[in-house]
């Protein structure tokens, strides 16, 4: 299925809009089907997120926080439940006890260890449609554009409408 604009208007949007849009629909599509498949594992895709982030000897909330590109205080809550739940424990930094390490436990690491497998078969799965050396080259393109992203020139930054 491709996403056809009207083409009344398809002259006048831009690739890069349409690549953008694509961008926004595939991802919404790949989080709708990961819902999906951890609610049969009484997870969010946050919680399967940080899952993955944490270690048994810890990682800084603010590390976790920047990898999953949001604040620490969108995370307090969810870190709470997988608390909760026994998968992780919330632990002071031995080095700066102001910062919180997320250490995954043992059941945690059961869960992520049934869990992991099962969801990369999953994402390859979603992906069938395109070939390895396809699947590589996004892989790169989306690095590089990340990369891009991270750093933006003078121009690119917050301009008034």
């Amino acid at each position: 299925m491709s996403v056809q604009p009207d083409s009344s208007v398809a002259d006048q949007v831009p690739t890069e809009v349409e690549a953008y849009t694509l961008l926004r629909q595939v991802n919404s599509m790949m989080d709708t089907y990961n819902r999906y498949d951890l609610r049969n594992e009484d997870l969010t895709i946050p919680q399967f997120m940080i899952l993955n982030y944490a270690t048994p000897a810890g990682v800084p909330l603010s590390e976790i926080s920047s990898r999953m590109l949001c604040d620490n205080s969108n995370l307090t809550g969810i870190v709470d439940r997988l608390i909760s739940k026994g998968y992780v424990q919330r632990r002071p930094d031995p080095q700066d006890r102001r910062v919180s390490l997320i250490c995954l436990t043992p059941a945690g690491a059961d869960k992520l260890r049934r869990i992991k497998p099962r969801h990369h078969a999953r994402v390859s799965r979603r992906m069938r449609s395109l070939s390895q050396s396809q699947v590589q080259e996004l892989r790169d393109l989306l690095q590089q554009l990340f990369e891009g992203l991270q750093d933006p020139r003078p121009d690119d930054e917050h301009s008034a409408d």
